[in-house]
């Protein structure tokens, strides 16, 4: 009995004690001081309530807008984006952040982030559009030249080489389209710049010679059976021996590979 009721004392000393501190903690905070506001704002950031916290922090921003908070706010609220898989609206905020923020030291960071958020949106797919890759690529390639010795660096140069390779396999797939149409003109613009930008992958500056020399010989045909025609710009601003000479020069260059 005088246990139990030792027990029962303990329980309302600790409940009173929570109690108290709670009404403490409620008295000091102060809704007009920037740093308790954002204290309290942060507090489901904190708890991986990013919905939540996403709607405090803005609140926040948008009351005190000058505080030396805010900045850190701001990178909280684009964390909340991404955590919450609103990448795009996650690129646009870390975007923002570095162009109000340019010196910030979290600026490393915040342009990994914006490569980050095109990347998981773009398509691996080779046979769609590559404009966010494409994007990530762009961030990622700013944050390696302004920052080379950034932790987020290695990370971004090891996935620019990904993203290159599978731009590249977009462009050999649109290539190979038009040689399959025999639209040999836009086959062997495709092959032209995929020899240009994407040289250093062997397999495919191999796959682009050989359309390239295919095309301009079939063009070449064109031109021959047709010395008057303008079906293209190429039938129509080169001459039979140019078209004939670059197909050679294709071929012997697609051979030596």
């Amino acid at each position: 009995m005088e246990m139990l009721h030792y027990s029962l004392k303990r329980v309302f000393i600790i409940l009173f004690l929570l109690i108290f501190s709670q009404a403490c903690q409620e008295k000091s905070f102060n809704p007009q001081d920037p740093a308790d506001v954002f204290a309290r704002a942060s507090e489901p950031y904190e708890d991986g309530l990013y919905d939540i916290a996403l709607q405090k922090l803005g609140e926040f921003r948008s009351r005190f807008p000058y505080s030396k908070h805010t900045t850190q706010a701001e990178l909280m609220m684009a964390n909340c984006h991404y955590e919450l898989g609103n990448y795009q609206e996650a690129a646009f905020a870390y975007e923002q952040f570095v162009k109000l923020h340019p010196r910030h030291p979290k600026v490393d960071f915040a342009l990994y982030r914006v490569g980050e958020s095109y990347w998981i949106e773009a398509p691996e797919d080779i046979d769609r559009e590559q404009d966010f890759t494409q994007k990530a690529l762009t961030e990622w390639e700013t944050l390696v030249n302004r920052f080379p010795n950034s932790q987020y660096s290695t990370d971004a140069k090891s996935k620019i080489k990904l993203g290159k390779k599978r731009i590249a396999d977009s462009q050999v797939f649109v290539m190979n389209f038009y040689c399959k149409q025999e639209r040999f003109h836009s086959c062997a613009y495709k092959a032209l710049i995929i020899l240009d930008k994407y040289k250093d992958f062997t397999d495919i500056r191999k796959q682009a010679l050989k359309q390239a020399a295919r095309s301009f010989a079939k063009l070449a045909n064109q031109k021959a059976e047709d010395p008057e025609s303008d079906k293209n710009v190429y039938v129509r601003s080169m001459s039979l021996k140019e078209l004939q000479d670059k197909a050679a020069t294709f071929k012997r260059l697609s051979e030596a590979s």
